[in-house]
């Protein structure tokens, strides 16, 4: 911690004590270093706990309910209302309804931060890491996994995950489950195994390496994979288990390379979106729903489609905010 940030300009900071800029440099800290975010909500947890918002006056409140009780005080008083003042025009209110948002959104924001910590990848980049409980995690590109901070293995070890990822879960003395959460209702339930989560708009998908687990559908179905066995699910719900031919396939992306199998060029172009948030446009249906297969290494979109480009003879175009492809004219 940088000695200019102390932990009571910290707590002079969550009580709005600092000025314009002492919040300038806690912000400026802040934003500097994981570390010091962990750090930030630590001291935050240990001044909530100090100082609570409310003292409750157990005395005074005895005192009342007795008097209530006798009759010596009544439950309803009476009391005067003064009008409020018109307001001239829907500015006003509009600016309340403003502010009232912004206090709720910041709110929200430390609440789910304070609660949570999160694992973020880059574009074009894995990120491998521990849980607290010794699992191991590597997350493929634009991805992240919300962990609890306080809860993680009480009564369970859950994580929430967008995107794709690899774990390695340990298996716990007291048999501790581990559970995967999803968007759209689905979960994942292990004890101790390798598998690899996906979890993005093009659907999911679970592949067992080793071990046991079992997927809590969105409609109460139960399903309990076997080693090599593959769930997928498209986004309207519908759903296959099969048995890879290439499983490699499926964890190419923890070697920087992608793995096709008579696979369209439509959706090369949404997997180019998820790993590098790169968006390809393709101009023609025809050139769209041509076919590649192989495994390409490529560190970003560029090194990828200047291989597809001569592969399938197809002209790119870079615009301001998206890449085009075309079939090249002869």
């Amino acid at each position: 911690m940088k000695e200019s940030v102390t932990k009571q300009l910290l707590f002079d900071f969550f009580e709005g004590k600092t000025t314009c800029v002492q919040r300038k440099l806690v912000e400026e800290w802040l934003g500097s270093s994981s570390a010091h975010e962990e750090l930030f909500y630590q001291h935050l947890d240990e001044w909530e706990r100090k100082c609570p918002q409310f003292y409750p006056d157990a005395e005074r409140a005895r005192q009342t309910y007795d008097e209530l009780l006798h009759g010596r005080l009544s439950a309803v008083k009476s009391v005067e209302f003064s009008p409020l003042p018109r307001p001239r025009t829907g500015r006003v209110w509009a600016l309340r309804l403003a502010v009232a948002a912004s206090v709720l959104l910041v709110g929200y924001f430390f609440r789910s931060n304070l609660l949570f910590r999160s694992y973020e990848s880059a574009s074009g980049e894995s990120y491998a890491f521990a849980l607290p409980d010794g699992s191991q995690v590597t997350l493929n590109a634009n991805s992240c996994l919300r962990v609890p901070r306080f809860t993680f293995g009480h009564p369970l070890r859950e994580v929430q995950l967008s995107g794709e990822a690899e774990f390695s879960v340990t298996h716990t003395k007291d048999h501790t489950p581990f559970r995967v959460v999803m968007d759209d209702q689905y979960q994942i339930d292990v004890l101790g195994t390798e598998f690899t989560a996906y979890s993005r708009e093009r659907g999911k998908r679970v592949y067992l390496k080793e071990g046991k687990v079992k997927l809590n559908l969105p409609k109460g179905e139960q399903i309990y994979l076997k080693p090599g066995h593959c769930f997928s699910a498209s986004p309207d719900g519908d759903f296959s288990v099969s048995i890879p031919e290439q499983p490699q396939a499926l964890i190419a992306w923890k070697e920087q390379s992608f793995y096709f199998d008579n696979t369209l060029l439509s959706e090369v172009a949404e997997q180019i979106k998820e790993r590098f948030s790169v968006t390809v446009r393709i101009r023609d249906s025809a050139l769209a729903n041509r076919r590649i297969g192989g495994m390409y290494r490529a560190k970003n979109a560029d090194e990828l489609l200047s291989i597809l480009s001569e592969l399938l003879e197809m002209t790119i175009t870079k615009k301001s905010d998206y890449i085009e492809l075309h079939t090249t004219k002869p």
